[in-house]
């Protein structure tokens, strides 16, 4: 068996809680000498006003994730556009 393309995280964990790896054995790959290292962060403070609060907790829920990891999602892909200047969203 293949193991799916999901859409998202949460789409992911509902998967992989009704499914069992060992069904699809095949799919994976054996990987030596794993290390995982946590690149060093700092913390910084933001504020916003509830109503942005309240869509980012929206927003981070249709994607599986707890608010703030989201927000860390959105803040290193804009950063990471490589412009200095800021990526704007079309207006529909």
């Amino acid at each position: 068996m293949k193991v799916p393309r999901f859409k998202n995280l949460k789409e992911e964990r509902e998967f992989w809680d009704t499914h069992d790896s060992t069904d699809y054995h095949d799919d994976f790959k054996i990987t030596k000498n794993v290390v995982f290292v946590r690149p060093k962060k700092e913390v910084i403070s933001l504020r916003l006003e509830p109503k942005f609060i309240r869509r980012l907790r929206e927003l981070a829920d249709k994607e599986g994730l707890p608010p703030f990891p989201f927000l860390s999602i959105i803040v290193k892909k804009e950063i990471s556009y490589g412009s200095d200047e800021p990526h704007r969203p079309h207006n529909k």
